[in-house]
């Protein structure tokens, strides 16, 4: 019997006042009973601040009395209950301007503000102090608020030029003369600097920002800086700053122009004393927070190779509703697919164009199935194109028509926006990446502008992770666990491309495909793929799926099929190729479940249902799994949508509010239930949120984190209620060990990220109560205040099934839901619900 995929439909039924954070309990003693080692500590930080105040007034007579300073925790204290931002750099003193990676705080001080900062820490006990606890009848530590947060504190440093510029000066200018970077240096600035007419009430920055606008002038001709545009006020202000062989005095534009600039472009300057001159001055200038070499975009692929059979694709049925894709690429033939383009977005001439990559795609959403057979994909086959055909087939001819990556995705969005408008397309494929690896504490710009794209036109990108080149390709992934081990650990410099780190889109690894022959796994991961997380609190890649062989045989070839321009059949592997398998069936999903689907129920269910490949499911390998695939394979859209009858599978799509959170009570189904209550079976929950986003906060970049827990009922001798959480993250190491500290919750556990997965399975029953409860709630990382008006979106995911396939939970579970649970198939729910 099939058991569709439930959801709930009165979920604000459910909602209630938030439980608040504990706020991490009384304050640690990061130095317990260790006194000599915490005097030492001290005098090393009073050192550190001593420094940075020095720093900081040696640079006051040309940039005035403030400045920017890392504050660096100790890993035990990355927990926001930890940081030392309440009574050393606290609000009065300092102010919090963003992050770099975890536990890497940037603060604005002046001289005066560290040495308060100084005394107070100064003023820190010597010794452990302890006081007697009547409730637990046990001596504790009580730190002052001085000690603890001195003993969090790994260093202090000034903001200085080797964290503003990771570059080599004779590459940049390499870099720059390339005519798709638009030869401009991309500067991000801690603050926009106010019209002059408005210094006088910039206080102690005045002279801060005057020196940076007079020295960009000092500069003198052929100097072009502007505004780059902000889409979001968590934005960090960022500039376009270029080197012209040109007579003209500078141009220095602070504020954002209105429409395009009406002058003509001097050449690019490559002299390489100007460059250097500029170089010097912005990483020595404290309003400097980074300077960047612009990103260079290329297509994620392989090379297509024809073969002298002609593909067979079906006829499209122009009567029947199909599911719809939007390919972002260099244009799709009309030869080859023209049958199923339902509109298009051209702005490139033809001589600009290149149809091999795009057409490869289309004919993978269009035929895939049918042309790679069951071994790769099940999924029904059709699905409607929107062709669009914005990526020239030159560097030169990409300049022409956009300037600079700014340009290249302008165009995107608008095309993206008239396919959602005219077309009704939400599913949109970008196989190209940015020639930047994704950094550990920064969230690129062009993964943020996706990510905005995403959210105001309300479209799920699919995005590949990146392909290593032929020569930096890994060896064929071996046969044995320990040997793959040994290939990642000798794996350097393949970690995942921008925009891969998206945190509202899905990016995709590659997999070999199935049947090859003794030199190719099946669906281990392809030597070519990259892998993450890039940002740590991510899973990055979200799946992987086949992408073709990296060792091409005959006569197989990459055992990846598609079409090629002429209409022949072809092969070939990359990223690209694996990325437009999972598109087709967000699209295919989208096209079942009536009505509007959120963008987190989609991505919920791929991820609920996804599966770790065979070659990578051995526990020892969990770490490298997740990087190499993340959430897994995704399943057939069939499998999605409706289980058997041992299993149900529950789905409340909702929004989180200020103050509040989701508590759903249920009793665990009774054909589970054992003697003395014992709960068994398995549960898996999936949580995918859209928190907002700050740039300006680097790894730390998502401001909210919205969790999920699955708890049973637990009563004390006493007859003391309380809840016990039942389920563990998917990606513990292979320990399994409770992480007390927030770095290993976050990099194992998935705080912060906005997808989540856990799971249990209790063959021999848990607990001595049916009751159960799957809350969801929040926590900010500000003290509640970065909660949006509209609230926090999310899609929760339960599945509870009998792992011997043998009870009928569906029935059964289904049915004591329905006395006092609304719930439907979420096929048809739009129905009666408004969101799904």
């Amino acid at each position: 019997m099939a058991s569709p995929v439930q959801i709930i439909l009165n979920p604000n039924n459910f909602s209630e006042d938030r439980d608040k954070p504990g706020g991490g309990g009384p304050k640690t003693d990061f130095f317990l009973d260790d006194d000599i080692g915490f005097v030492a500590h001290r005098q090393n930080v009073l050192k550190q601040l001593a420094d940075v105040r020095a720093g900081l007034q040696r640079q006051a007579p040309t940039f005035g009395p403030v400045g920017f300073v890392k504050v660096i925790l100790r890993r035990k204290a990355w927990a926001k209950s930890h940081r030392p931002l309440h009574v050393l750099f606290s609000e009065r003193r300092t102010r919090l301007v963003g992050n770099l990676d975890l536990g890497e705080l940037i603060v604005e001080a002046t001289p005066q503000a560290l040495a308060e900062i100084e005394a107070e820490v100064a003023r820190a006990e010597d010794h452990t102090q302890r006081r007697f606890n009547e409730r637990t009848k046990k001596m504790e530590a009580v730190p002052t608020p001085r000690r603890s947060e001195t003993g969090a504190i790994d260093s202090v440093e000034l903001y200085g030029a080797g964290d503003r510029r990771q570059f080599d000066l004779d590459q940049a200018v390499v870099w720059l003369s390339n005519p798709k970077t638009g030869g401009q240096y991309e500067v991000e600035l801690f603050e926009i600097p106010p019209v002059p007419a408005n210094y006088d009430i910039a206080g102690f920055r005045r002279q801060l920002f005057e020196s940076f606008t007079a020295g960009l002038q000092h500069l003198g001709t052929g100097l072009d800086v502007h505004a780059l545009p902000r889409r979001v006020g968590s934005e960090q202000p960022t500039y376009a700053v270029r080197l012209e062989q040109s007579a003209q005095p500078p141009i220095v534009r602070m504020l954002p122009s209105v429409g395009e600039r009406g002058r003509a472009i001097a050449p690019f300057d490559p002299n390489r004393d100007r460059h250097a001159r500029l170089v010097k001055f912005l990483e020595s200038h404290p309003l400097v927070k980074k300077i960047e070499l612009p990103g260079v975009v290329v297509r994620s692929e392989g090379v297509v190779r024809t073969r002298p059979q002609t593909a067979t694709i079906q006829q499209r049925d122009r009567a029947k509703a199909w599911p719809r894709v939007g390919v972002i690429d260099g244009g799709i033939s009309d030869a080859a697919l023209g049958d199923w383009v339902v509109g298009r977005w051209d702005p490139l001439a033809a001589q600009d164009m290149d149809h091999g990559h795009g057409t490869f795609i289309g004919g993978i959403l269009v035929a895939g199935s049918a042309m790679n057979g069951p071994q790769t994909s099940t999924d029904a086959d059709g699905v409607e194109l929107y062709d669009i055909a914005v990526y020239p087939n030159s560097d030169n001819a990409f300049a022409n028509y956009y300037r600079d990556l700014t340009g290249f995705l302008d165009e995107v969005e608008n095309a993206v926006a008239e396919a959602k408008a005219q077309h009704g397309v939400r599913v949109f494929n970008f196989s190209m990446n940015v020639q930047v690896l994704v950094s550990a504490g920064h969230y690129s710009k062009v993964a943020g502008r996706l990510d905005h794209i995403a959210d105001t036109h309300d479209v799920l990108i699919f995005i590949s992770a990146g392909n290593l080149n032929a020569s930096a390709g890994r060896p064929e992934w071996p046969a044995t666990p320990d040997m793959a081990l040994q290939l990642m650990a000798a794996s350097q410099n393949d970690g995942i491309q921008v925009p891969a780190e998206s945190a509202r889109n899905v990016s995709v690894g590659a997999l070999n495909p199935a049947g090859l022959g003794a030199h190719s796994v099946d669906h281990a991961p392809a030597r070519y793929s990259r892998r993450g997380p890039g940002l740590r609190a991510l899973v990055k890649p979200d799946f992987a799926f086949t992408g073709g062989s990296g060792t091409p045989m005959q006569p197989l070839g990459h055992g990846l099929y598609s079409v090629a321009p002429n209409g022949s059949l072809a092969d070939s592997c990359g990223t690209s190729y694996a990325t437009p398998f999972i598109a087709k069936q967000a699209a295919i999903l989208d096209s079942e479940i009536e009505g509007e689907v959120s963008r987190e129920t989609l991505v919920a269910l791929l991820t609920h249902h996804a599966q770790i490949p065979l070659p990578l499911s051995d526990k020892t390998l969990n770490v490298i799994a997740r990087q190499l695939c993340g959430h897994g394979m995704t399943a057939p859209v069939a499998s999605v949508l409706e289980g058997g009858n041992h299993q149900i599978t529950l789905v409340f799509a909702t929004r989180l509010e200020k103050d509040r959170q989701m508590n759903f009570r249920f009793s665990w189904p009774s054909c589970l239930v054992g003697p003395g209550n014992a709960c068994r079976g398995s549960a898996r929950l999936t949580l995918v949120s859209s928190p907002p986003l700050d740039q300006r906060f680097g790894a730390e970049f998502t401001r909210i984190n919205v969790e999920a827990a699955l708890q049973q009922e637990q009563i004390s001798r006493g007859g003391e209620v309380s809840w016990k959480g039942q389920l563990k993250p998917l990606y513990l190491p292979i320990s399994g060990i409770e992480h007390p500290y927030e770095a290993e919750r976050v990099e194992h556990g998935m705080k912060w990220s906005p997808v989540k997965t856990s799971g249990a399975t209790m063959p021999k029953g848990r607990g001595a109560s049916t009751n159960w409860r799957l809350v969801v709630s929040y926590l900010s990382r500000t003290d509640n205040d970065e909660m949006p008006d509209e609230g926090v979106p999310f899609t929760a995911i339960l599945t509870i099934s009998d792992p011997k396939m043998e009870q009928p939970v569906f029935q059964v579970m289904r049915q004591q839901l329905l006395q006092s649970v609304q719930i439907a198939d979420i096929r048809t729910a739009a129905r009666v619900v408004s969101r799904v």
